[in-house]
Formats: structure tokens, sequence, C-alpha cells
């Protein structure tokens, strides 16, 4: 056999075939490399293209079209354009601030957060923006806990229940509300476990603070951080014990529905745009519009307990005494008599405020909101509580 393919390599005329074959073999295999090359050449070409288009349309979007400086959507406020320094360019501080304003103010910035969520899901994930999608389709803020500012709130919570003690032979109360993620685990995804060294840490700064309970599924927003009004009563019943109060039955309230589309701030974190909204229900009982509420030293600009106003908002929850503000007096008519209860709060104390109402006078102060020294407000008090969120202290500088 090998005498026979040794033949016919060296016969003239089929080796003549054989040589022209091969040639013609190399050369549709350069010509298809060749043409391999052009076709990623103009692929490269179109990729540099497209990029530099879009660089260009996001650099003159964001010239003439920014975003608004308010966004709604997420209930806060966008970076500012950065002015430039020769010190804040040398130290890096112009090109962060640039950086952040060219993320937060780009045109379609909205869409863009929701397609980064949708893709953040997809890839199987079961969070996005920090924020988790629980197993009944609820979302619930993740733990962001800042040891700095937790520890200097909590001692600041020592300090005041001296002060009480001190100035008018007062206990001072303290109620804390868990985090969303911390109440609502039978909801959260598989195999999550939130992390609870936030509430031993409270537990050895402040060994009398009473944590409160509040589990249910219908005591909590599904969009928002808040509790629900039905967790507002809940917290207003465990407090009766504590303070000394009959709590009301829940009978005694006709409940209003006023908001049917309330998208809180768990929902503007996350970014999603097809999370079903929640209600907002306002437990009412004869006489609550009746009560007077000054704000900062002036007469607040609804009456009663309720601004329906911001439910126009994106801030709905702020229909509970129209938001958030540093000093502010509920009385019942001018000739209050009442014992006065002197309530530190944040804006969880917001919702509770309308029962506690029923018992009290009552004197709130947010001090995220005011420079006011409180020692002074303990000698106007005849009982004192401090009512906040889990979050605020662990996460916002309060005092």
């Amino acid at each position: 056999m090998q005498k026979g393919f040794s033949f016919f390599l060296f016969c003239p005329r089929f080796g003549l075939i054989f040589h022209l074959y091969q040639a013609s073999r190399k050369s549709k295999i350069k010509k298809k490399a060749v043409n391999e090359m052009k076709n990623a050449k103009k692929r490269d070409t179109v990729l540099i293209f497209s990029a530099g288009a879009l660089l260009l349309w996001g650099a003159f979007s964001l010239l003439l079209f920014p975003a608004p400086h308010l966004s709604e959507r997420e209930n806060r406020l966008l970076a500012e354009c950065p002015r430039f320094s020769v010190a804040g360019f040398f130290d890096g501080s112009f090109t962060s601030n640039a950086e952040r304003y060219a993320a937060e103010r780009v045109a379609g910035r909205h869409l863009m957060r929701n397609i980064h969520a949708k893709c953040e899901l997809l890839l199987g994930k079961c969070e996005t923006g920090k924020v988790l999608l629980c197993r009944d389709g609820s979302l619930a803020k993740q733990a962001q806990t800042n040891e700095r500012l937790y520890q200097k709130n909590l001692s600041a919570i020592q300090g005041l229940q001296k002060t009480a003690r001190r100035i008018a032979a007062l206990p001072l109360t303290v109620a804390i509300a868990p985090r969303r993620i911390e109440a609502r685990k039978d909801a959260l995804p598989h195999l999550f476990m939130p992390d609870e060294s936030d509430r031993r840490t409270l537990e050895q700064y402040v060994p009398d603070a009473k944590f409160l309970t509040i589990t249910q599924d219908r005591e909590w927003y599904r969009t928002d951080h808040h509790w629900s009004t039905a967790g507002a009563y809940a917290a207003y019943v465990a407090l009766g014990a504590s303070l000394g109060f009959t709590p009301y039955a829940e009978q005694e309230f006709e409940k209003e529905t006023v908001h049917t589309g309330f998208r809180g701030t768990s929902d503007a974190a996350a970014g999603l745009s097809d999370t079903l909204p929640d209600r907002i229900e306002l437990w009412r009982y004869e006489g609550d519009e009746a009560f007077r509420l000054k704000k900062d030293g002036k007469d607040a600009p609804f009456q009663g307990f309720y601004d329906a106003d911001k439910l126009n908002t994106r801030d709905g929850y702020a229909v509970f005494l129209g938001g958030n503000d540093g000093i502010c007096e509920i009385t019942e008519g001018e000739n209050d008599t009442r014992p006065t209860l002197l309530l530190i709060k944040d804006s969880f104390a917001n919702s509770v405020i309308p029962f506690l109402a029923r018992h009290y006078r009552i004197l709130a102060v947010d001090p995220r909101y005011t420079k006011a020294d409180l020692s002074p407000f303990f000698a106007k008090a005849d009982q004192a509580l401090l009512l906040m969120g889990l979050q605020t202290l662990a996460e916002l500088t309060v005092f």
C-alpha cells in the first residue's frame, strides 16, 4: 500500500493535482481567516461606536435634562452638581462627587434602576438595593448598622434615664420597635437568618428596654419599614402595662381606608415597579378631629391628627401628624388638664400618638429635628416614654 501511495504522489499528473488541491485549500483557509478578522473588526467598531454614543448620550442628557433634584419615587434628594475647586480635584472629593452626581441625576435613572433590579432577581438573588424580596411578595430592608452611631445613641439613652430620675424623679420607659426583617422572619427567603446582635447590644446598654413584639402580617406595611396602624395599635396595647393606662378595645375604633396605592421606603430603595401597593388605614374615634397640634411653636395647618394632603405625595405615611417635626404638642382643646406624657420619639411613634392622646396631653420631641436640650422637658412631664425604631438607633444620628 505504501508503494501505491508513493506512486500516487510522485506520478507527475496526480502529484500536480494533489498540490493544486492543497494550495486551493490553504487559500480558502486564509481567505476565511481574513474574513473573520474583518468581521471581528466590524464588530469591534460597532461596539466602540455604540459605547461612545451611549456615553455621549449620557453626557448630553445629564447636561441638558438632568433628573430632578428631588426624587419623589425614592422620597429623597439626589446629588447636586459639584463645584470645581483645585483642592477638591487633588484630594479626590470633586471627582467622587461628580461620579455620584452622574450616577444619580442621569436621565432615565428610574428605568435603569428597574432594569437592574429585575436582572438581580433573574440571576436568582432574593434582594436588590439591600432590600429582600420575601416569600409573600413583601419587601424588607436589610440591617445596615453603624456601630459607632449605635453605641453613641444607646449611651445617650442611658444619660436620659439618669436625667429623668435626677430632675423629675421619673422612670424613662424605653420601648423599641424591631425592624421588619426581624419581626417577619417567617416571610423571609429560605435559609436567610437576620442578625440579632443589635438586640443583644441594646440589652447590654439598656437592660430594662421593652422590645415590642409586633409580628403579624397585618401589623406591617409590605413596602415600608414602618408598622401599619394595626401594628401601632399593638404597640399602644403593649405600652399600657408599662405606663399604667387601660387601652381601648379594637372594637371602639372605626377603621377608615384613606389610601390604596401607598408605596413606602423599602419599595423606593428596591427600585422595582410592580410591587403590590399598601393600604393606609386610620383608626378613628369620636372627637379625634378636635385635638390640637402645635408643631415647633406653630398651629398645625390641619385639624386633628391627620394631614390628608400628604396622601397625594410619595410620603403617604406622613398623613400621621403631617410628618416629623422637632417639637410637637398635642392637647385636647385649650383647657386640657390631663397628665402630660413626654414622648421622645422617631417616626414610628407618629402612628401611635393618636391612641396615646386619648389618655395624655403629649409633648413629643424628635431629637433628629431639634437641637433643644431635652433636660427641661422632664420637669414638665408626669410620665416619660422613649419610643423609637431599632433601625433609627442603629443606623442614624439621633442625639
